[in-house]
């Protein structure tokens, strides 16, 4: 989280420098349309091609904003607070993609993303045909003054002598009527321009305005979405809390019943199997037969069933018994009417001690299967957590004893 939050405050300071260098530089540094092209194509041409690499959403997205922002000409103050808010949209898009791949959330950031890259285009594009209305302008004040010059001229012609007047006047009549005409043509083509200019800013205004408003309503539609699912966790949570009420009933010697990041956990001692088994003695079927009641009641429930040894015997031997025992826990759930969709059967041997192995007590604890009871909507709104390390003290594997 921090730094996702260090990345967006990074781009949203870019930006702001960016548009405050804009004004003071806006008129010496804005290139020409085929200067802007040029500048745009050299870097392609300068670079060897690599292969291509295989890019997450969130690269994508990074590169589209980055290819957007190239063209950006450096008095556009909009585009470039645009293009900074696009940096902290892929800098949350990728703490959503590391987080969860699938959440609509990554979803919404990705079409944000696409909205922002065109957004950024066209704020651009408009202020592209600003600065060349601006030049056509300087243009036509340039040849206005060309033609007060050559009147000067004509005027300085009268006070000298007659025939050198008659004739400068032939001259600069002939300059003037062709100065008069090559004004005529620049100015209706700087008409003609100036429409077209002047339709294609419209348009560009109104491009704008509807991206805007897409973008507003795909803010919208994420915050909805971010309130449903915190509404979601909370009912989860509190179906957890109740649930884990209940199954504290259950607590005994030979039954466990506690809570972490994974969800509630009911451990069951290995005495409850017979001796070197993996069949359920009748105490433990009592005990699951509850549980089914519990999860009939609660069907956003799913469970992961854990087998696990202590480190007498062979590793092969202690990772099938604790797949049976897991299995057989599994299928008596099934009996009581649990849907196998929502279990799951894992053996894990000796992989996962939670007590030292070197001594009697530490063993006992270690021969256990564990219920993993998690709610589904908290298992899709936050990484599944793996099983516990092994504690401190496991030891290798010994010679085959008793499980």
């Amino acid at each position: 989280m921090k730094t996702r939050n260090l990345f967006v405050i990074s781009a949203l300071a870019a930006s702001v420098c960016f548009a405050a260098e804009a004004p003071a530089v806006a008129a010496a540094e804005t290139p020409a349309p085929a200067e802007q092209a040029k500048a745009a194509e050299a870097p392609a041409a300068e670079q060897p091609a690599e292969p291509a690499a295989e890019q997450t959403v969130a690269e994508k997205c990074l590169a589209a904003v980055e290819n957007a922002g190239k063209a950006i000409p450096s008095n556009a103050v909009t585009a470039k607070f645009t293009y900074g808010e696009a940096l902290a949209n892929a800098g949350e898009l990728s703490y959503a993609l590391e987080k969860d791949p699938e959440s609509a959330t990554v979803q919404t950031l990705t079409a944000n993303c696409d909205t922002y890259v065109k957004l950024i285009a066209a704020q651009a594009e408009t202020q592209a045909l600003r600065n060349r209305t601006a030049e056509n302008w300087e243009k036509r004040a340039a040849t206005a003054r060309s033609i007060e010059a050559i009147q000067e001229q004509i005027n300085q012609a009268r006070s000298g002598k007659v025939n050198d007047l008659e004739a400068e006047k032939a001259k600069l009549q002939d300059q003037g009527a062709r100065l008069q005409a090559e004004m005529q043509q620049n100015q209706e083509k700087f008409q003609a321009e100036a429409a077209a200019q002047q339709a294609a800013l419209k348009a560009a205004s109104k491009r704008e305005a509807d991206l805007q408003k897409q973008q507003a309503d795909l803010q919208k539609q994420l915050e909805a979405e971010k309130k449903a699912l915190a509404e979601e966790r909370a009912k989860a949570e509190a179906r957890q809390a109740e649930a884990m009420n209940k199954l504290n009933e259950l607590q005994s010697k030979l039954i466990q019943v506690t809570k972490d990041a994974r969800g509630i956990i009911l451990s069951m001692s290995d005495i409850l199997f017979d001796v070197n088994k993996a069949s359920l003695k009748a105490d433990l079927k009592t005990s699951l037969a509850k549980v089914a009641g519990i999860l009939s009641v609660y069907q956003q429930f799913n469970v992961s069933i854990e087998g696990n040894t202590d480190n007498t015997g062979s590793a092969e031997h202690n990772m099938k018994l604790s797949q049976q025992r897991a299995d057989n826990v599994k299928n008596f759930l099934v009996e009581q009417g649990i849907d196998a969709g929502r279990l799951t059967a894992k053996g894990l041997g000796m992989t996962m001690p939670i007590a030292d192995n070197k001594t009697k007590e530490g063993r006992q604890k270690n021969r256990r299967v564990d219920l993993v009871i998690q709610d589904k909507a908290l298992q899709n709104a936050a990484p599944s957590a793996e099983p516990a390390a092994p504690a401190e003290g496991a030891a290798p594997a010994a010679e085959p004893a008793k499980k």
